[in-house]
């Protein structure tokens, strides 16, 4: 779902497409809460030895305002709240670019409304090469670029390389436009833009909580929209261009204040020159600006919203449809249950608890029950005799499983294996049974004694297996275990 760069005076419905909405729905109504003058966060201007600090305040009124009126009393729990609302970019440290809060007298301040994540903010490359730009032209130490932005400053570099010259024209418009503003107001624009690029841009090691993968799908089907303009126009004429993000913009947004003719020409044939030699980098807000249900976003949006509508009825009509044939249904019980009935019928004269043996119901006229009696020749008249009883041997006709399962049974097919001379298969193969069900630390003695017996080359009873399997045997044995010869088996 594509997400377009919205004003700062969007919509509702326009916010509500945002997979955070609701987040930023919360946590906008906690700040409008703190931002109260009465019952909210203290907010004051501190004073210095030389200077002012405006509009701040400390993390422990922050601290202390969030566990009264939240009835928190753990401080742990506020101090998450108050990174939470700081890492999202609500507020942050006025000289620190980490969005963190610590309990302590570090002085914070709250971001303005026109920078809050719920505007859909998507600032690019080129917003953020004209931010630097005019960072380098403001000669204060506390407006410095940090190691981290002066790398980003040389690689953006490097991929403007060609409107390198257009963007250092639009810092040194806004540059200029700042410089007039008064030095409280001024000071306290440049740390909400710094604050606002701490968030898109964020410190590396920090959290980057904008990032939402599934929205870079879809860029391909976005609108294109300008690049950020000339602060000077935007504020000189009051008209906020929707997709700016510096200050000056946020500025105008919010206060639009109106500017003397001079100011207005001199921005205007800053505009004009800037125009006449990137026309294709500036468009007019009316240019760029679509109305909201003509943009591909939204549409493939609604689209979208209406084939899971489509999909939903549809499943719900085949929740009340009986798709499945009663008769057919009835016909597959029927079935399974002849067929058990059959397995029962034919399996129930082996159990000695259905049919007790040495009655008449008994068709193989075996020894008495030994549940009921004294004797157990019911069991052990084969091994004394050496005779297998008709039970026996009918049970073995079931199935080759029930024949290997006898002791019995299995010495009998061991006998007949010899004469045909190929006993040794018979006990390779149940030697490989015992390997499975043997104790972990009997299995590296018997894959020895198996392979020494049935599968080396002066074994005593070789087994036959082709060269495939025997290859694959051998890579098994590097690291024996109980499965080391299923191929071979």
């Amino acid at each position: 779902m594509a997400l377009p760069r919205l004003r700062a005076n969007a919509s509702i419905e326009e916010k509500m497409i945002h997979p955070n909405h609701m987040i930023y729905q919360k946590l906008e109504n906690l700040v409008q809460t703190m931002l109260d003058p009465e019952n909210g966060v203290p907010i004051k201007t501190v004073k210095s030895f030389l200077s002012k600090i405006p509009s701040v305040f400390t993390g422990q009124d922050l601290i202390a305002w969030i566990m009264k009126n939240m009835n928190m009393t753990d401080l742990a729990d506020a101090l998450h709240l108050s990174h939470l609302i700081a890492s999202h970019g609500y507020l942050f440290q006025i000289d620190d670019h980490v969005l963190t809060v610590k309990n302590d007298g570090t002085f914070y301040r709250f971001q303005t409304p026109y920078f809050w994540p719920s505007n859909c903010w998507e600032p690019e490359n080129m917003d953020y090469a004209v931010y630097l730009c005019k960072r380098t032209m403001q000669n204060k130490a506390h407006l410095e670029l940090e190691d981290f932005e002066a790398e980003n400053l040389a690689k953006l570099q490097k991929m403007f390389s060609r409107k390198w010259e257009f963007i250092y024209m639009q810092a040194e418009a806004q540059y200029r436009v700042d410089k007039k503003r008064d030095r409280q107001e001024r000071q306290i624009l440049d740390s909400q833009e710094r604050a606002f690029w701490d968030v898109h841009r964020p410190v590396p090691g920090c959290v980057n909580t904008t990032e939402v993968d599934f929205r870079k799908l879809s860029r391909s089907g976005r609108p294109k929209y300008s690049s950020t303009t000339h602060a000077a126009v935007a504020s000189c004429s009051n008209i906020t261009l929707p997709y700016s993000t510096s200050a000056a913009a946020a500025h105008a947004a919010a206060q639009a204040p109106s500017c003397s003719s001079s100011i207005l020409n001199g921005a205007a044939n800053s505009s004009s020159s800037v125009t006449s030699q990137q026309p294709s980098s500036y468009v007019l807000p009316s240019q760029s600006v679509r109305p909201y249900s003509q943009r591909p976003g939204i549409r493939r949006c609604t689209r979208l919203q209406d084939t899971l509508k489509q999909e939903i009825s549809a499943l719900e009509a085949r929740l009340t449809k009986n798709v499945l044939k009663t008769s057919k249904v009835v016909e597959k019980q029927v079935f399974h249950l002849i067929f058990y009935l059959q397995y029962f019928d034919h399996r129930r004269v082996f159990d000695p608890f259905l049919i007790q043996p040495g009655t008449a119901a008994d068709q193989f006229q075996s020894h008495p029950n030994p549940w009921i009696s004294d004797t157990v020749d019911y069991w052990q008249h084969d091994k004394i005799t050496g005779d297998i009883s008709m039970r026996r041997l009918k049970l073995w006709e079931e199935s080759f499983e029930e024949l290997l399962c006898d002791e019995i049974g299995r010495e009998t097919l061991q006998k007949f294996s010899d004469k045909e001379y190929s006993g040794e298969n018979l006990r390779f193969w149940w030697q490989v049974q015992k390997l499975r069900k043997c104790a972990c630390r009997m299995v590296p003695v018997l894959v020895t004694e198996i392979y020494n017996e049935f599968i080396d080359k002066n074994a005593t009873s070789p087994v036959n297996i082709d060269c495939k399997v025997m290859e694959q045997t051998e890579e098994n044995l590097k690291n024996p275990n109980r499965w080391s010869f299923d191929e071979a088996a």
